[in-house]
């Protein structure tokens, strides 16, 4: 996972890279592997202590990049967001949670938190 973040005047804007070594399987495109997958791209203030969050947009179209693979069954692949952006004074900066939901485990969304952006 990528976080990006950039600056053109008072406006932040930023996006996210995802990119994964699957293993092949011998169904191709299994829609059963997860109940549900998301992304969610924040913009945040960076201040000492916990960086609060100024805008956030959940992205799912992961879900079906995740669960797709070629006509061999290979399902290495990758993903990039939509650009999101939200005005912000200084110190600004991209982070990045993704939650997977595999598929009749009972737990729900599990969190995977990334490394942000640096501050911009």
């Amino acid at each position: 996972m990528k976080t990006c973040a950039a600056r053109s005047g008072a406006t932040v804007y930023a996006y996210a890279e995802a990119k994964w070594n699957g293993t092949a399987f011998p169904e191709v495109d299994d829609p059963t592997i997860f109940d549900g997958a998301k992304l969610r791209l924040q913009i945040k203030r960076s201040r000492v202590g916990t960086d609060p969050v100024m805008v956030e947009k959940d992205l799912t179209a992961i879900e079906d990049r995740l669960e797709d693979s070629t006509s061999s069954g290979n399902s290495n692949g990758h993903y990039r967001t939509p650009t999101i952006r939200h005005r912000a004074g200084r110190g600004a900066l991209a982070d990045l949670v993704l939650f997977l939901d595999w598929h009749s485990d009972g737990r729900g969304y599990g969190r995977h938190d990334y490394t942000g952006s640096p501050t911009v």
